[in-house]
């Protein structure tokens, strides 16, 4: 457990909070709709809550531009993060990790905008062949 996002409540606030400063300084607004799809989790939803903001968002945008927005957004914030504090690499990791123990659609935007598949394959390729053959 980490001792900054002891769950994953508040490691979905750090990315949702960095998500909505960033749009900020960039002149972008979220609607109430997008800022709720930030939250999605659809263990965390009635079934007829999820709907009712599936509709919603439907009618405003589409999975790949709403996906591609909060991507950019989440990859702007950790490169001015990093340029400031170094340690903001271990902070956003620690945030992803505790929320990566759950089923969040904002692990999809986060993933790409962090690099995290080119980390992987980067560590993949030095674990023996044994292990690669399995991938």
């Amino acid at each position: 457990m980490s001792v900054r996002f002891p769950d994953k409540a508040t490691a979905k606030r750090f990315f949702i909070d960095r998500i909505v400063s960033q749009a900020g300084k960039e002149g972008l607004s979220l609607s109430e709709t997008e800022r709720q799809m930030l939250a999605w989790s659809e263990a965390e939803m009635t079934p007829a809550d999820a709907i009712e903001l599936q509709a919603r968002f439907e009618k405003e945008t589409t999975d790949s531009e709403f996906e591609r927005k909060i991507s950019a957004l989440v990859k702007q914030a950790y490169k001015e993060d990093l340029s400031r504090d170094g340690s903001a690499q271990t902070l956003y990791f620690e945030a992803f990790r505790m929320l990566n123990q759950g089923d969040h659609y904002l692990l999809i935007m986060i993933k790409p905008a962090l690099g995290l598949r080119a980390e992987i394959e980067s560590f993949l390729s030095t674990l023996p062949v044994f292990f690669k053959r399995n991938r």
